[in-house]
């Protein structure tokens, strides 16, 4: 019995193309011109399953491709990252991996764990998440709307984030006032870095958190009991710039 896709005499059908011209041949195309229109229509259709195929594939992010990834991320609210102080674009094969995984991170947002997962992303290999209700004394608040805000406490969080990673502080006379290239206090860390450092806490923290800061420590020390608090310089040789998170809201009060 012949197998299927064989004919007789014939090698395997494998594209639409030798379909064409060989399966569905008539008579009346049983010539040169007959054949090659009949070739151009089995062409067409391999074309359109080629993109079939392709499409189908699109939904796995180890055979997206490059240009699709952006798609796939939309989807899985996933977005690209890039390195706090280089700016270098995350890995492709580390993001296509985060897209294999959106399940597990999404299970994991809100967390402490979601939260330094989410730095790391960012190239800060060494973060913590601390609740303001867990300091002996809260934070210090340099904004008057942060302030207001702090009565609630219990629903705050800050993020601190140590070295190693690519930034720097600046200190006062190493840069111009105004310098639109970098956010105040730190060096080579632009507005864009700091935007999308807000954004991912943001949408990953539980509905009834704020994140208030994230707080860059160059250096040793500590604060309150974590590391040293201070003001500018925290502990020994520590060199500390706050950054507020805060909400989308914030911004139209000229917090964040």
């Amino acid at each position: 019995m012949d197998q299927p896709g064989a004919l007789q005499g014939q090698e395997y059908i494998e594209t639409f193309e030798q379909l064409c011209t060989v399966t569905l041949q008539k008579p009346c195309f049983d010539g040169p011109y007959g054949r090659a229109w009949q070739g151009v229509m089995g062409r067409a259709y391999d074309t359109q399953m080629d993109r079939l195929y392709y499409a189908k594939e699109c939904q796995w992010p180890d055979y997206t491709p490059t240009d699709a990834l952006q798609y796939l991320a939309a989807e899985r609210g996933l977005e690209r990252t890039v390195i706090v102080g280089s700016g270098v674009a995350e890995d492709e094969t580390l993001y296509r991996s985060r897209l294999r995984e959106a399940w597990t991170i999404w299970l994991l947002s809100g967390s402490q764990q979601g939260h330094i997962n989410e730095m790391y992303w960012c190239g800060i290999t060494s973060a913590q998440v601390r609740r303001r209700a867990d300091f002996p004394n809260p934070p210090p608040n340099p904004n008057a709307w942060i302030r207001l805000f702090s009565y609630q406490v219990w629903a705050q969080f800050d993020i601190f984030l140590r070295q190693p990673m690519e930034a720097t502080p600046l200190i006062w006379g190493a840069f111009t006032w105004g310098d639109v290239a970098n956010t105040w206090g730190l060096n080579g860390v632009s507005s864009s870095q700091i935007a999308m450092l807000r954004r991912i806490v943001r949408n990953h923290k539980s509905a009834h958190d704020t994140c208030t800061y994230f707080w860059f420590i160059f250096g040793g020390g500590s604060v309150w009991g974590l590391w040293t608090w201070g003001s500018g310089t925290w502990g020994p040789g520590a060199t500390v710039v706050a950054v507020v998170c805060g909400e989308d809201g914030w911004t139209r009060y000229g917090v964040a």
